[in-house]
């Protein structure tokens, strides 16, 4: 996949569960992952925040878009 876009359900578990299935799901240099819902949902922010702070090292690039409620990752 080139473009993963999570927006289903937004319980931190579901949020966890669809980044790892994202994670696997992207295979191009040029992927991307976007989540929608940031900053809005408890379980969202909560999980992308301790993706990026705890979980595996390829989070360490995700980013909020100011103004939004979406975070992404460019594939590396």
């Amino acid at each position: 996949m080139g473009l993963v876009f999570i927006d289903g359900a937004h319980s931190y578990d579901y949020v966890l569960n669809d980044s790892a299935v994202a994670l696997r799901l992207i295979t191009d240099k040029q992927s991307i992952i976007i989540w929608h819902d940031y900053g809005v949902f408890e379980g969202v922010t909560k999980a992308l925040n301790g993706l990026y702070l705890h979980g595996d090292r390829r989070f360490r690039d995700l980013k909020h878009i100011a103004g939004t409620s979406l975070a992404y990752l460019f594939s590396d």
